[in-house]
């Protein structure tokens, strides 16, 4: 079984860590877990151009342990093994080429539960993601 959650660092993506961690009981085997987060691209392409990849990296790599840290901890203090890593780009686009690449059996995902009409108007990466994935997807409020 491989679980794989994206991350924010909000508060409902660490309440989702422990969804996982509730639901990875159920499991005869210990799960594979893959946590990963999507960092948003900093300026505009011109900015990001005048700066060093060193220091586009180092931002990255900044930005997204932060995000990573609370689901990491709420696994960790769980006892589970894990992977994390980060990506650059659309949160929705690159979850959903990341779970494709994956290709778990499922993915857990914190939302924060707006209204169906606010997320139709809005659009939210929750509902992006599970109409542009076929793995099963847990949400988690």
């Amino acid at each position: 079984m491989h679980i794989v959650l994206p991350v924010d660092g909000s508060p409902y993506t660490a309440r989702a860590a422990q969804v996982l961690v509730q639901q990875a009981r159920w499991y005869r085997e210990t799960p594979r877990i893959t946590l990963f987060t999507v960092a948003l691209p900093i300026g505009t392409p011109l900015a990001r151009a005048q700066l060093s990849k060193a220091t586009l990296d180092e931002y990255y790599r900044d930005v997204s342990a932060q995000a990573l840290a609370p689901a990491e901890a709420v696994i960790r203090e769980a006892g589970l093994a894990f992977t994390s890593h980060h990506l650059v780009g659309d949160p929705a686009q690159q979850i959903v080429a990341e779970v494709q690449r994956l290709q778990p059996d499922l993915l857990i995902m914190g939302t924060h539960g707006h209204s169906a009409l606010k997320g139709f108007v809005m659009g939210s990466v929750a509902s992006k993601v599970v109409a542009g994935t076929t793995v099963p997807v847990l949400l988690v409020r």
